[in-house]
């Protein structure tokens, strides 16, 4: 389990110190430079009119981010797919799919009525969602474009949410919704490689919304001091906070489910391949686990057996009484590779503490302009 990518957060954050760290962050620099001198000529690309972005049959709400690394899209989009359905929308959820093999694309992972692709194929997030989203079409692809126009005319959408779309200017959207993660919100203050932004923090001011993810995360006086840079950076745009709430525990082989409360049982193996690995730990700690062992492997790692089989071993040798992993990884675990040591996976819901009536209003007022009619009011009650 190299931690590459914590080797460079520690260099990225100015917390790695002495002169090879020193000349790192000044060769970085340099590249974030040639980086952010291409980012912005494909932009003004955009912006006078040289490349014109494509426009789908049915309304496009971008769902994205100004840094790498999770912020919690894949929880919001499932949230945001799951409003949709409830208020009679067929919504479809177009991603990239990374580290699938869809390609251009357009791959359909799930058609609305059941899986089409595994999760060799699909990808783990792609995969996550077409199985907890009966219903929902999920289609892959780099070109989504393409991947929407199938979503529309053929798996029957009459809405597509746009998985880490704040960059894919490709296709026209009809709402821009930006999140970010309370741990880090404007990724050190630099452009890639030296720091997590994706773009200059100038490109919120495109967003309709701006999301806080994880606010529950950090200290009251840091969520106020962040809210208040999103302002000024995005004074336009709906800013809401949110938490990742956990809802209950499954097993992996998804026979039966418990109580998060059993968390508060005994130390814990806590096995997980995401973006914020620190996130859903304070998850778990939160949900009342007091005595956390963490085992972290690189975003999107595809598990190997013999991987497996070692952190049972060195979990059991720490005492641990079971496992615990993400919705994200179980997609990519199989139970019988735990032998008879427990794992479960942690079941989460977004859960606004600031912000949500603001958010659903916007969504059906943008919704319902571009259907041509009236937008309904969202109520409260």
């Amino acid at each position: 389990m190299k931690d590459r990518a914590g080797s460079w957060r520690r260099v990225a954050s100015g917390e790695g110190t002495g002169p090879p760290a020193v000349v790192a962050r000044a060769a970085l620099a340099g590249l974030a430079g040639l980086y952010g001198l291409g980012l912005a000529l494909y932009r003004a690309a955009y912006d006078v009119g040289l490349i014109h972005p494509r426009r789908l049959p049915c309304p496009v709400i971008g769902i994205g981010n100004l840094t790498v690394g999770g912020t919690g899209k894949t929880t919001f989009t499932r949230w945001l797919a799951r409003w949709l359905l409830h208020r009679g929308y067929h919504p479809a959820i177009l991603s990239r799919g990374y580290r699938s093999a869809a390609g251009e694309g357009p791959l359909v992972v799930a058609d609305g009525g059941g899986l089409r692709a595994p999760v060799e194929i699909s990808g783990d997030e792609p995969q996550m969602l077409g199985r907890s989203l009966p219903g929902v079409p999920v289609v892959i692809g780099r070109n989504r474009v393409r991947s929407g126009a199938v979503a529309c005319r053929k798996l029957g959408a009459d809405v597509c949410l746009l998985d880490d779309g704040f960059q894919y200017w490709r296709l026209k959207k009809d709402l821009e919704l930006v999140l970010v993660d309370a741990s880090c919100p404007f990724g050190y203050g630099a452009l890639l490689p030296r720091g997590l932004l994706r773009e200059p923090l100038q490109a919120l001011r495109r967003a309709d919304a701006v999301l806080l993810t994880h606010a529950d995360q950090a200290r009251a006086e840091t969520v106020a001091s962040v809210m208040r840079a999103l302002h000024e950076r995005a004074p336009a745009a709906c800013l809401a906070t949110t938490r990742h709430s956990a809802v209950e525990l499954a097993s992996l082989a998804g026979e039966h489910c418990a109580p998060v409360s059993r968390l508060g049982n005994g130390r814990w193996a806590a096995l997980s391949s995401v973006g914020q690995p620190a996130s859903f730990e304070a998850t778990l700690a939160a949900a009342g686990a007091t005595d956390i062992l963490p085992f972290r492997f690189p975003d999107h790692h595809r598990y190997r057996l013999a991987e497996i089989r070692a952190v049972v071993e060195r979990a059991r040798q720490a005492g641990c009484q079971a496992i615990v992993t993400t919705e994200k990884d179980a997609v990519k675990l199989e139970a019988t590779w735990f032998g008879d040591l427990p794992c479960w996976v942690l079941r989460v819901d977004l859960e606004f503490l600031s912000g949500q009536d603001e958010i659903q209003q916007l969504l059906c007022t943008r919704l319902g302009a571009r259907a041509g009619k009236e937008a309904p009011h969202y109520q409260t009650a």
